[in-house]
C-alpha cells in the first residue's frame, strides 16, 4: 500500500482521470488529502473541496470513482466510506442548489406556440424535480411520489393507447429511483443518494423531451404540405431538389410589401391572395411544380432549356393579374431571382432576391455569379450575427490612442476608438466589421454606447479626447438628440471633447452638417475633419465648415518617405489650416523615420503606433 503522495502519483500515471487531472491530481491535492485524513470531522474542509470540484464541473460519478480509486491504493482505507459520504454531503448541497436554478430557467423558457397549451405537462417532471430538490435542501414543497398519481402519471393513464411503453417505464422508474434516493438520504448515505439523484435528473429531462416530441408530431399534419395553399412546402422542395438533375432551374419570388396587404385587408384576405398566386403559377405551361416556402415567398421549378421563356411568362402573368379584394381589384409587384439547380441553389436565389430589391424588381439570374460573391455575402451575415451577440454580451469596447503635441512632446489628448472582443477573446478593429455594422439596426445604439462610455470615462480626469461620428449619426434624430443631451449633462467634459467626421461624409449634406457643427460649437465642443486629403481632395470642405482640427489622411503619412508629393500636400494643407486657425494632426506616424520627417514640418499633433497603440487604458504603448 502507498502513502498519500505515492497514491496520487499512481493515479496520475494510470491516466484515468486525465480530463480532470489539474483538479483531482494537482500539486495541492496531496496537502488537501492530508488535512482531510488528519481532521475528518472538519466540515469546512469538505465544503471547500466540494465547491472546488463543483466549480470545475467534475461530475459526481467521477468524484465517487476518484475517492474509491484513492482508497484502493492508500495504506489506510478505514476512513473511506466516512470521507466519501461527507464529501458527497457537501457536494450535493452545492449541486442541488445549482440544479434548482437551472430547472427554473428551463421551465421558464418559451416553447412553440403550437404546443404552448401543454407547457405545464411538458415541464411537469422538471417542476417535480424542483420540488424534490427543495425537500432535500430544507425548503419543503409538496410532490407526489406515487408514479400514477402525479401530473404525468395521470396523463399517461388517459393516453394509454397512444403512448409508448418505454415512456411509461421511464416514468415508473423515475419515481422508484426517487423513493430509493429518499431512503438513502434519510439514512445519511449521501454518496449513494447522489448517484441515484444524477440518474433521476437525467431521466426527468429525457421524459420532458419525449413528451414535447409527442406533441410536436401531433401538431404537424404533414411536414411536406403547406396548410394555406395545399401545395408543396419548403421541406418538399428540399427533398425534390436532392433528386433533380442539373437540367432543371428554379425561380424564387416574393410579393413587394405584402405586409401592407395583411395590414389593410386582414390575414384572411392575404391568405386568399397567397393561394391564388400558387394556383396561377401551377398551371403555367412548363412549370413542373410550385412551392410556398415562407410567408409570401414561392419557388417554381422548370427545365433549364425553357428558363428564359418560363421566367418571362411568370413575371408578366403575375404583374398583369388583377386580384379581387372585397369588391376592389388590385395589382401586385414582385421581386424575383432565378438559378440553375446546384448544391446551394436556394441560398443563391435568396441572395438574388436581395439583389432584385436593390434593382427595383428586376429578375436576377444568379447562375453565373461567382462563388466568391456568395461567400462574401455569407461572411457578412455571419459577421452581423457576431456583432449582434457582441453588443448583447457587452463585448464592444472603447480603446484610447494617444495624440502627442509635437512641440512639447507631451501626450495631450486621446482618440476614442471602437474595438470588438470576439468570443475567442481576439480583438477586432473597425476595419474588420464597420461596413457591416453601418447596415445593422444596432448601429445607432453602438454609436450612443461608445459616446456615453467616452464621456463617463473622461469625466474622471482632465484630459482632452475625440470621438468619431458619421453622417448617419448626424441625420439620425435619436442619435443627435442623445449626443446633445449628453453634452448638456456634462458641460465640463464637453469642453474637452472633439467630434471627428470623415471629410467625404461632411459634404453629403453641407447644410445639415454645418448646422450640427454650429450647435456643437455653442456648447464648447470642437470639430475635427478626419482623413482629409484622401484621394487628393480639394479644399472646398475646409472653407464651408468651422473646423478646429484637420486630421491628415494616413495614406499621405505612410507614403511620405517615398513620395515628395505627399510631403508637399501635407505642407499645403497645413498652410491653409493656419489661415483658418485650425490645428493639424498627422495620423499613422508608425515609425521614427516618419516621425523625424513630420516633426520638422509646421504641424501641431502626431498620432500613430510610434506615439502609442490603442489600448484599454491611457498608457501609451510605444
Amino acid at each position: 500500500m502507498y502513502s498519500i503522495a505515492q497514491t496520487i502519483a499512481v493515479m496520475k500515471e494510470s491516466n484515468y482521470f486525465f480530463a480532470w487531472e489539474n483538479v483531482l491530481l494537482g500539486e495541492s491535492v496531496t496537502q488537501e488529502w492530508q488535512q482531510l485524513l488528519q481532521d475528518s470531522s472538519n466540515s469546512e474542509l469538505y465544503f471547500v473541496l466540494a465547491k472546488r470540484l463543483h466549480d470545475n464541473s467534475v461530475p459526481y460519478v467521477i468524484v465517487s470513482e476518484y475517492i474509491d480509486e484513492f482508497f484502493r491504493y492508500y495504506e489506510h482505507n478505514t476512513q473511506r466510506h466516512e470521507i466519501k459520504n461527507k464529501i458527497a454531503q457537501a457536494y450535493l448541497h452545492k449541486k442541488l442548489t445549482m440544479d434548482k436554478k437551472l430547472i427554473e430557467v428551463e421551465v421558464n423558457k418559451k416553447i412553440s406556440l403550437s404546443i404552448e397549451s401543454k407547457h405545464n405537462l411538458i415541464n411537469a417532471h422538471l417542476i417535480w424535480m424542483k420540488s424534490f430538490i427543495c425537500n432535500i435542501i430544507g425548503k419543503p414543497t409538496a410532490f407526489e411520489l406515487h408514479y400514477m398519481k402525479c401530473h404525468v402519471g395521470t396523463w399517461l393513464e388517459e393516453e394509454n393507447d397512444t403512448i409508448s411503453s418505454q415512456l411509461y417505464e421511464n416514468h415508473k422508474n423515475l419515481h422508484s429511483m426517487a423513493q430509493s434516493a429518499l431512503r438513502m438520504y434519510n439514512k445519511h448515505d449521501y454518496a449513494y443518494f447522489l448517484l441515484l439523484y444524477s440518474d433521476m435528473l437525467a431521466s426527468s429531462y429525457q421524459i420532458r423531451d419525449t413528451i414535447m416530441n409527442i406533441y410536436f408530431s401531433r401538431r404537424i399534419v404533414s411536414i411536406y404540405k403547406d396548410q394555406v395553399t395545399g401545395k408543396a412546402n419548403y421541406f418538399q422542395l428540399k427533398s425534390d431538389l436532392e433528386n433533380r438533375k442539373l437540367h432543371n432551374s428554379i425561380m424564387m419570388f416574393n410579393i413587394k410589401e405584402f405586409s401592407k396587404i395583411n395590414l389593410l385587408y386582414g390575414h384572411d384576405v392575404g391568405d386568399e391572395i397567397i393561394k391564388e398566386i400558387s394556383d396561377i403559377v401551377e398551371i403555367i405551361p412548363d412549370v413542373q411544380n410550385v412551392y410556398r416556402i415562407y410567408g409570401d415567398e414561392f419557388v417554381a421549378i422548370f427545365e433549364t432549356l425553357k428558363k428564359a421563356e418560363v421566367v418571362e411568362t411568370i413575371k408578366s402573368i403575375l404583374h398583369e393579374n388583377e386580384f379581387m379584394v372585397n369588391e376592389d381589384s388590385i395589382t401586385l409587384s414582385f421581386y424575383g431571382s432565378v438559378a440553375d439547380v446546384s448544391v446551394h441553389v436556394l441560398e443563391h436565389c435568396e441572395y438574388g432576391l436581395m439583389m432584385s430589391k436593390h434593382h427595383y424588381g428586376d429578375i436576377v439570374d444568379v447562375s453565373n455569379i461567382q462563388e466568391s460573391v456568395f461567400y462574401k455575402y455569407a461572411n457578412e451575415i455571419t459577421l452581423a450575427q457576431q456583432l449582434r451577440l457582441a453588443f448583447l454580451d457587452n463585448r464592444i469596447l472603447t480603446h484610447y490612442q494617444p495624440i502627442m503635441d509635437i512641440k512639447t512632446g507631451e501626450i495631450t489628448k486621446y482618440e476614442v476608438l471602437m474595438r470588438l472582443r470576439g468570443i475567442d477573446s481576439k480583438i477586432l478593429e473597425p476595419v474588420d466589421f464597420l461596413d457591416v455594422l453601418h447596415e445593422m439596426y444596432i448601429y445607432p445604439e453602438v454609436t450612443k454606447l461608445i459616446i456615453k462610455n467616452s464621456f463617463e470615462f473622461f469625466k474622471e480626469n482632465s484630459l482632452d479626447f475625440s470621438v468619431n461620428i458619421s453622417f448617419a449619426d448626424i441625420i439620425n434624430i435619436e442619435t443627435k438628440s442623445f449626443i446633445l443631451a449628453l453634452i448638456k449633462r456634462y458641460p465640463d467634459v464637453s469642453a474637452r471633447c472633439t467630434f471627428e467626421l470623415l471629410e467625404n461624409e461632411a459634404i453629403l449634406n453641407e447644410v445639415e452638417v454645418n448646422d450640427f457643427f454650429t450647435e456643437l460649437h455653442s456648447f464648447g465642443v470642437k470639430i475635427a475633419l478626419d482623413d482629409f486629403g484622401v484621394g487628393y481632395s480639394n479644399y472646398d470642405s475646409i472653407f464651408k465648415f468651422d473646423i478646429d482640427y484637420i486630421k491628415i489622411d494616413g495614406s499621405l503619412t505612410e507614403s511620405i518617405l517615398s513620395s515628395s508629393k505627399s510631403k508637399v500636400l501635407i505642407e499645403s494643407i497645413t498652410t491653409v489650416a493656419r489661415k483658418l486657425n485650425a490645428k493639424v494632426i498627422v495620423e499613422f506616424v508608425s515609425s521614427k523615420e516618419i516621425y523625424d520627417v513630420v516633426s520638422k514640418m509646421d504641424i501641431d499633433y502626431v498620432q500613430g503606433y510610434y506615439i502609442g497603440k490603442p489600448s484599454e487604458n491611457l498608457m501609451a504603448e510605444r
